[in-house]
């Protein structure tokens, strides 16, 4: 071997060294077959179009058997519409503890993205969907209320004008109320 090549060989020693290191480090791994979340299929789209096809009750036993509330929850309590949609359709099927925690996904939802919450809440005020139910503070931090009541006056839909009246109001019911102070 020549002198003048040898810097050469380092020079590709140096470029082909980590590439065969990874190589063989990726092949010395194991394989796992488990199912992560970001390769399952649920979406807001593939989920509300199985609602369509084959029914809220069967949707809500797909979900129960897939464990895949907890991802529906999370994107709901993110603020997302295509999520938030799909909730009064299932959680008239779902069970009493996965309807509760629906609801309390929808009050985090509330502050994020109050147009989709107050376009679900029944204007009726039920119990599963009504501004009663969805527009407490229970289990809240102290600060949803106010960013609620702040999120929800900037909605200005008139078609949303009953729900909005109603969420304020339920907002408000458990505010202490302030009394004038007449100088005495």
């Amino acid at each position: 071997m020549r002198i003048r090549s040898f810097p050469r060989l380092m020079l590709l020693m140096v470029l082909l060294g980590p590439t065969a290191g990874l190589t063989a480090l990726a092949a010395s791994l194991p394989t796992t077959t488990a199912t992560t979340e970001t390769a399952s299929s649920l979406s807001a789209r593939a989920l509300a179009r199985q609602i369509h096809e084959e029914g809220a009750q069967a949707t809500v036993h797909a979900l129960d058997e897939q464990k895949a509330w907890p991802r529906l929850r999370r994107a709901v309590a993110a603020g997302w519409d295509g999520w938030i949609e799909l909730v009064p359709d299932l959680i008239t099927h779902a069970d009493d503890a996965t309807a509760s925690r629906l609801r309390t996904s929808l009050r985090q939802a509330l502050p994020r993205n109050p147009y989709a919450v107050l376009s679900i809440i029944d204007p009726g005020n039920g119990a599963l969907l009504g501004a009663g139910a969805l527009c407490t503070a229970h289990g809240m931090p102290a600060r949803w209320r106010q960013d609620s009541i702040r999120a929800i006056g900037a909605v200005h839909d008139i078609h949303l004008a009953h729900q909005n009246a109603d969420c304020l109001a339920a907002l408000s019911a458990g505010l202490p109320t302030e009394t004038a102070d007449n100088g005495t």
